[in-house]
């Protein structure tokens, strides 16, 4: 209101104050009249910026940090960094592709049978594997971390080597050795390729 009042003020004395001063035939009075009005409208000017000026902003000192006890600093970079977790529970269950397979044998029979896929760069140190035999056919779903979406899924330990994820998957009971095993990729219906020292057909 005040500010409302002044800026009203000066709009109006302004232009009567300097008809008085510099107007023809005003007497001595009337024109100190008129610079008093104009040195109380600068005065009311100076003291309303000196009332609206914030004041000084405090300057806050840290407080000493005991010795040891980490920073703000660090503890934003180490929340920043990601970290590979390796534990079954925290790895986000992920539909896996396997880019090959190796079965392995025990006398005439398939015992075992080893799933390979692209590593990624954090690989989960778990992944669920579900094998369901068809004939010939060997459908096989995979997912990384510890999934139960198929009968019979197990969560077993991954292995990482040159940029190549497996796991090894025992085989019970056993299969039966055939002329020749097709792997499948049970989520997509593409087949798998089997990797070299595959179990031989029985006779072999």
């Amino acid at each position: 209101m005040f500010a409302f009042v002044l800026g009203l003020s000066w709009l109006i004395l302004t232009p009567v104050c300097v008809w008085l001063l510099f107007g023809r035939g005003h007497r001595g009075p009337a024109r100190a009249a008129a610079a008093l009005t104009l040195a109380g409208l600068q005065g009311g000017t100076l003291l309303m910026g000196f009332l609206e000026e914030p004041p000084p902003s405090l300057v806050t000192v840290p407080l000493a940090r005991p010795a040891g006890s980490p920073s703000h600093a660090v503890s934003r970079d180490s929340a920043a960094t990601p970290r590979p977790s390796h534990s079954a529970g925290s790895c986000p269950v992920r539909a896996l592709a396997p880019e090959s397979v190796r079965l392995t044998r025990s006398g005439t029979d398939v015992d075992g049978m080893t799933v390979y896929w692209d590593a990624a760069p954090h690989e989960c140190g778990t992944a669920s594997v579900a094998l369901r035999p068809v004939g010939r056919r060997l459908r096989i779903w995979l997912e990384e971390g510890a999934a139960d979406h198929h009968k019979g899924a197990r969560t077993l330990p991954v292995t990482v080597a040159d940029g190549q994820a497996s796991l090894d998957l025992p085989l019970s009971p056993p299969l039966r050795l055939r002329t020749h095993y097709v792997a499948i990729d049970a989520r997509t219906g593409h087949r798998i390729p089997l990797k070299p020292g595959t179990a031989a057909p029985a006779g072999a």
